[in-house]
Order: structure tokens, then C-alpha cells, then sequence
């Protein structure tokens, strides 16, 4: 992997041009003051993406993935908005996260694929779940491809971790790992599919 640090008149540039769709929210310029990390707006991105399924003439597929079995059933595209919702909180944009999370950038040559990675750089309030993510842009269209996210908790002495896959355009899922101290791992993944062409 070949590092690719961006100028910042360049990230801007590319952040505008990756908004390709009309219904996404207008982003605000930012200003760089060395300190603050520039970050790429998902969720505004999400919710463009979200606006575009509600106007499309599709019929959703559910598949569930659970201990050795798949189960799959047909929603209705207002099903979708509701699933969708761990992908959009925490707010993801650099007024919310630049403080909290610092970016990595790379043209990943084996995948095709600028990606922007987000780790914390100090210890987050307890409030923030969201503990790590990827943006996947084009090199041919600065267009979003993909967005990766992991969340963590710990309920009633159970670690689970929620690993977000959004392929623009195209699918999201959610994979839940429950992890019990001297237990294996509970795996369950949840696929909302729009478009079947591949």
C-alpha cells in the first residue's frame, strides 16, 4: 500500500467532488488550523443515499445470518430508514469527530481505492460507541464506494462489537459479535439488499 497524503485545498476539493448526487446536503468548507482533523461527512452521505432508495421502485430483500443458517425476506423500502439507523448516530463530520478521531490516508493499489481510516486520538466519553472508520473512495469518479464502521459496548459483562458495511448504492449490513467471558462468540449479520445486479 502506497501512502497518499492529501493538501488540504485537494481534500476539499475531492469532498465536494465525491457529493456527486443532487440530494445530498450542501457541506460547509473547513477550515484547516493544523490541529483539526478535515473529515468526510458519512452521515450526510448516508442520509443522500437513503433519499435516493426512497424515490427508487424497488422491493428490499432482508437476509439474516445466524448460527449456520440464512433466512431472507422481502420489506418495504420505509423498513430500510429504520435499520439503517445505527449508521447515523453518531453524527460523523468534522464539527462532531475532529476533535476525538484522526485520519490516515492511502491509495490501497490492491483494491482500487483511496481510504480514508478514522482512529481516536484520545480517549473517548463514554457516550461515543464508535470506535473506528473506513471511507472507500474511486480514484476514476472521487466518488464514496464504501463506508466501514465498528461500534463497542459492554452490557451485563458482554463485549459486543457491531461492524456497519455500507456498499454505496447497493447494500448495507450489520454484524454483531456478542462475546461472553469463557463463551464463544455469538455472530449474527443482518444484509438490507436493494440492487441485485451483481
Amino acid at each position: 500500500m502506497q501512502k497518499f497524503l492529501f493538501p488540504a485545498i485537494f481534500w476539499f476539493a475531492f469532498i465536494f467532488s465525491s457529493c456527486h448526487s443532487s440530494d445530498n446536503p450542501a457541506i460547509a468548507p473547513i477550515i484547516d488550523s493544523g490541529n483539526v482533523t478535515s473529515i468526510f461527512p458519512v452521515t450526510n452521505f448516508l442520509k443522500g443515499q437513503l433519499k435516493e432508495l426512497d424515490s427508487m421502485e424497488v422491493t428490499p430483500l432482508k437476509m439474516v445470518i445466524s448460527n449456520g443458517k440464512t433466512d431472507s425476506i422481502w420489506l418495504k423500502r420505509a423498513d430500510i430508514r429504520p435499520a439503517a439507523e445505527p449508521f447515523l448516530t453518531p453524527s460523523i463530520d468534522s464539527t462532531t469527530m475532529s476533535s476525538l478521531f484522526s485520519e490516515k490516508s492511502f491509495l490501497d493499489q490492491t483494491i482500487n481505492s483511496y481510504t480514508f481510516s478514522y482512529d481516536p486520538k484520545i480517549k473517548l466519553p463514554d457516550s461515543i460507541k464508535l470506535t473506528h472508520w473506513d471511507v472507500y473512495m474511486s480514484p476514476q469518479t472521487n466518488t464514496v464506494t464504501r463506508v466501514y464502521m465498528v461500534k463497542e459496548k459492554v452490557v451485563n459483562d458482554t463485549d459486543i462489537t457491531t461492524q456497519l458495511t455500507w456498499l454505496a448504492n447497493k447494500w448495507f449490513s450489520i454484524r454483531t459479535i456478542k462475546q461472553l467471558k469463557g463463551k464463544q462468540p455469538e455472530v449474527k449479520e443482518e444484509k438490507m439488499i436493494w440492487d441485485f445486479d451483481d
